[in-house]
Protein backbone atom coordinates (compact mmCIF):
# COMPACT_ATOMS: atom_id res chain seq x y z
CA UNK A 1 0.00 0.00 0.00
CA UNK A 2 1.46 3.34 -1.00
CA UNK A 3 1.21 5.95 1.68
CA UNK A 4 2.93 9.30 1.96
CA UNK A 5 5.37 9.19 4.83
CA UNK A 6 8.42 11.01 6.13
CA UNK A 7 10.99 10.26 8.81
CA UNK A 8 11.95 13.02 11.24
CA UNK A 9 14.91 13.20 13.62
CA UNK A 10 13.57 15.41 16.43
CA UNK A 11 15.83 17.13 18.97
CA UNK A 12 15.46 14.24 21.42
CA UNK A 13 18.21 11.76 20.42
CA UNK A 14 16.21 8.76 21.65
CA UNK A 15 13.24 9.40 19.35
CA UNK A 16 12.37 9.11 15.67
CA UNK A 17 9.05 10.32 14.27
CA UNK A 18 7.25 8.83 11.30
CA UNK A 19 4.76 11.26 9.76
CA UNK A 20 1.96 9.83 7.61
CA UNK A 21 -0.94 11.14 5.55
CA UNK A 22 -3.51 8.63 6.80
CA UNK A 23 -4.94 8.37 10.28
CA UNK A 24 -3.16 5.85 12.50
CA UNK A 25 -5.59 5.99 15.44
CA UNK A 26 -8.62 7.93 16.66
CA UNK A 27 -7.36 7.60 20.21
CA UNK A 28 -5.05 10.11 21.85
CA UNK A 29 -2.15 7.67 21.94
CA UNK A 30 -1.71 3.93 21.46
CA UNK A 31 1.55 2.46 22.73
CA UNK A 32 2.99 -0.85 21.63
CA UNK A 33 3.78 -2.79 23.59
CA UNK A 34 1.44 -3.51 25.27
CA UNK A 35 -0.94 -2.71 22.39
CA UNK A 36 -0.73 -4.67 19.17
CA UNK A 37 0.33 -2.35 16.35
CA UNK A 38 -0.23 -3.32 12.73
CA UNK A 39 2.69 -3.72 10.38
CA UNK A 40 4.77 -2.12 9.13
CA UNK A 41 4.94 0.14 12.22
CA UNK A 42 4.47 -2.85 14.53
CA UNK A 43 7.38 -4.52 12.78
CA UNK A 44 9.68 -1.75 14.02
CA UNK A 45 9.38 -3.33 17.47
CA UNK A 46 11.44 -6.24 16.17
CA UNK A 47 14.46 -3.94 15.91
CA UNK A 48 16.68 -4.28 18.98
CA UNK A 49 17.07 -0.52 19.17
CA UNK A 50 13.30 0.15 19.40
CA UNK A 51 11.75 0.14 22.87
CA UNK A 52 8.17 1.22 22.04
CA UNK A 53 6.11 2.77 19.26
CA UNK A 54 3.48 5.39 20.12
CA UNK A 55 0.75 5.96 17.56
CA UNK A 56 -0.81 9.41 17.33
CA UNK A 57 -3.35 10.56 14.75
CA UNK A 58 -0.88 11.36 11.94
CA UNK A 59 2.49 10.32 13.30
CA UNK A 60 4.22 7.54 15.14
CA UNK A 61 6.85 8.20 17.77
CA UNK A 62 9.55 5.53 17.72
CA UNK A 63 11.19 5.40 21.16
CA UNK A 64 14.69 3.99 21.17
CA UNK A 65 16.46 2.05 23.91
CA UNK A 66 19.15 3.86 25.85
CA UNK A 67 22.40 3.94 23.91
CA UNK A 68 20.89 3.01 20.54
CA UNK A 69 22.52 4.50 17.45
CA UNK A 70 19.73 6.68 16.08
CA UNK A 71 21.32 7.04 12.65
CA UNK A 72 21.65 3.30 12.11
CA UNK A 73 18.16 2.70 13.49
CA UNK A 74 16.72 5.40 11.21
CA UNK A 75 18.22 3.56 8.26
CA UNK A 76 16.53 0.31 9.30
CA UNK A 77 13.22 2.08 9.95
CA UNK A 78 13.43 3.73 6.53
CA UNK A 79 14.11 0.38 4.84
CA UNK A 80 11.13 -1.27 6.53
CA UNK A 81 8.75 1.56 5.68
CA UNK A 82 10.07 1.95 2.13
CA UNK A 83 9.39 -1.76 1.48
CA UNK A 84 5.80 -1.39 2.71
CA UNK A 85 4.83 2.13 1.63
CA UNK A 86 7.26 3.18 -1.10
CA UNK A 87 9.77 6.03 -1.01
CA UNK A 88 9.46 8.74 1.63
CA UNK A 89 8.17 12.15 0.70
CA UNK A 90 9.91 15.45 1.19
CA UNK A 91 8.06 16.52 4.31
CA UNK A 92 9.08 20.17 4.26
CA UNK A 93 8.45 21.96 7.52
CA UNK A 94 5.62 21.69 9.99
CA UNK A 95 2.86 24.22 9.34
CA UNK A 96 2.11 26.85 11.94
CA UNK A 97 -1.27 26.51 13.63
CA UNK A 98 -4.07 28.74 12.38
CA UNK A 99 -6.51 30.73 14.47
CA UNK A 100 -10.19 30.94 13.57
CA UNK A 101 -12.82 33.21 15.10
CA UNK A 102 -15.65 31.16 16.59
CA UNK A 103 -18.78 31.58 18.66
CA UNK A 104 -17.45 29.96 21.83
CA UNK A 105 -16.97 31.18 25.34
CA UNK A 106 -15.89 29.01 28.17
CA UNK A 107 -12.83 27.28 29.51
CA UNK A 108 -9.81 26.63 27.32
CA UNK A 109 -10.07 23.09 25.97
CA UNK A 110 -7.33 21.16 24.17
CA UNK A 111 -7.79 17.99 22.10
CA UNK A 112 -5.32 15.89 20.15
CA UNK A 113 -7.80 13.23 19.09
CA UNK A 114 -11.46 12.42 18.58
CA UNK A 115 -11.22 10.58 21.89
CA UNK A 116 -10.23 13.79 23.71
CA UNK A 117 -12.86 15.79 21.82
CA UNK A 118 -15.73 13.51 22.86
CA UNK A 119 -18.60 15.44 24.41
CA UNK A 120 -17.56 18.76 22.87
CA UNK A 121 -19.41 19.10 19.57
CA UNK A 122 -17.19 21.79 18.07
CA UNK A 123 -13.99 19.88 18.79
CA UNK A 124 -15.55 16.61 17.64
CA UNK A 125 -16.46 18.22 14.29
CA UNK A 126 -12.88 19.41 13.85
CA UNK A 127 -11.64 15.84 14.24
CA UNK A 128 -13.83 14.72 11.33
CA UNK A 129 -11.55 16.83 9.11
CA UNK A 130 -8.76 14.84 7.50
CA UNK A 131 -5.45 16.40 8.47
CA UNK A 132 -6.41 18.01 11.81
CA UNK A 133 -4.09 16.81 14.56
CA UNK A 134 -4.78 19.25 17.38
CA UNK A 135 -7.41 21.83 18.25
CA UNK A 136 -7.64 24.31 21.10
CA UNK A 137 -10.79 26.22 21.95
CA UNK A 138 -10.64 29.48 23.85
CA UNK A 139 -12.84 32.53 24.15
CA UNK A 140 -13.99 33.28 20.60
CA UNK A 141 -10.99 31.48 19.11
CA UNK A 142 -10.11 28.03 17.77
CA UNK A 143 -6.44 27.27 17.21
CA UNK A 144 -5.99 24.36 14.80
CA UNK A 145 -2.81 22.44 13.96
CA UNK A 146 -2.54 20.03 11.02
CA UNK A 147 -0.35 17.01 10.43
CA UNK A 148 3.05 17.58 8.89
CA UNK A 149 2.19 16.01 5.51
CA UNK A 150 -0.91 18.16 5.00
CA UNK A 151 -1.22 21.68 3.61
CA UNK A 152 -3.47 24.45 4.78
CA UNK A 153 -4.64 24.92 1.19
CA UNK A 154 -6.10 21.40 1.29
CA UNK A 155 -7.39 21.38 4.87
CA UNK A 156 -8.61 24.91 5.61
CA UNK A 157 -11.92 24.78 3.65
CA UNK A 158 -13.03 21.69 5.61
CA UNK A 159 -11.90 23.26 8.91
CA UNK A 160 -13.90 26.39 8.13
CA UNK A 161 -16.95 24.30 7.23
CA UNK A 162 -16.65 22.25 10.44
CA UNK A 163 -16.45 25.40 12.53
CA UNK A 164 -19.54 26.89 10.85
CA UNK A 165 -21.78 23.83 10.87
CA UNK A 166 -24.44 23.59 13.55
Amino acid sequence: MDRRWALEHPANPTVLRVHVDQQLTDRTIVTGPPAEIARPLGGLLELEAVRTVDLHRYHARVNLVHGADRGVTAGHVGDILRAAWGDPTDDGAESDPRAFEIDYSGPRVVAESAEMAAGRDLLARLFTVVGVREAILGDRLALVRIGRLFTWAAVEPAVTAALRST
